[in-house]
């Protein structure tokens, strides 16, 4: 259950981002369907194209088991959102353990104390009290930093003595991008949010330097890759981006190609951002 909600999260946000990300998609041949679960067919190709995927994207956002988790936020929750040529928007699931006298991070919401079993936050300064079922959510600038906007939607789950922990869904807008290849280093402040992005024949894809050039019997032909590297992958391949998304945001995209054919190639996986923390 914690993998098909995870997958349906990446999936509708290939839907949700493409009017800003990603051009018109190439008909594909149909991918045959699991008989094990019909009423969920796409998520089942996705399994048979990449049968260990699910596994690498629960490893690297370093999501817990969430079955059993009620009403847990979608991101048809988040506001309706427009993103410029020169911006990139990501988003996907995400779970927390906020200990208190912390922030969230990206927000201005602060957990002050817990008394049987409700803990009372910090809104921008205003007294809210939460209990298991809750929600917490955010809209503004992520602190510290120019040009980035984050959503957020949670709900509490768990309210114990030390700390609070909840579950949803968050959104990264991520203005003024100008990426250059090169290597970087992280701190225990990066983040880490779900990836999705296509590029047309002779296109980049979105907040990297590499590039579409088309396929052969090899594969997709990636364009900006290293010097010495092998420029072709095929379906379920990684590929790995680093370097400077900006000027002040060093990045790092772990990704997998989904679909390529003549007009265009799909990647979806995991991007992390050292953004700044309190």
């Amino acid at each position: 259950m914690k993998i098909y909600w995870l997958l349906s999260v990446v999936l509708i946000a290939v839907a949700v981002l493409s009017a800003c990300n990603r051009p018109e998609m190439p008909v594909v041949p149909e991918v045959p369907q699991s008989p094990v679960n019909p009423s969920l067919p796409v998520i089942d190709s996705l399994f048979e194209l990449l049968p260990d995927f699910d596994l690498d994207l629960l490893r690297e956002l370093g999501l817990p088991d969430l079955k059993g988790i009620a009403d847990l936020p979608q991101l048809a929750d988040l506001p309706g959102l427009s993103v410029g040529e020169n911006a990139i928007a990501f988003a996907g699931p995400t779970e927390m353990r906020i200990q208190v006298g912390e922030f969230i991070p990206g927000t201005d919401i602060q957990l002050m104390g817990i008394v049987d079993g409700r803990a009372e936050f910090l809104f921008a300064g205003l007294r809210a009290e939460r209990i298991s079922g809750d929600s917490l959510d955010f809209d503004g600038a992520w602190p510290d930093i120019g040009g980035v906007q984050y959503a957020l939607r949670l709900r509490v789950y768990l309210v114990t003595k030390e700390y609070v922990r909840a579950a949803g869904i968050h959104r990264l807008v991520v203005e003024g991008i100008q990426p250059v290849y090169q290597e970087v280093g992280f701190n225990e402040h990066a983040r880490k949010i779900s990836y999705t992005g296509s590029a047309g024949v002779g296109e980049l894809l979105k907040g990297t330097t590499f590039g579409y050039a088309g396929f052969s019997e090899q594969g997709a032909e990636i364009t900006g890759i290293p010097a010495g590297d092998f420029p072709f992958r095929k379906i379920g391949d990684s590929l790995r981006w680093q370097g400077m998304l900006r000027s002040d945001l060093p990045s790092m995209f772990s990704l997998r190609i989904v679909r390529y054919g003549e007009r265009s190639v799909q990647v979806v996986g995991i991007v992390t951002l050292q953004l700044p923390g309190r």
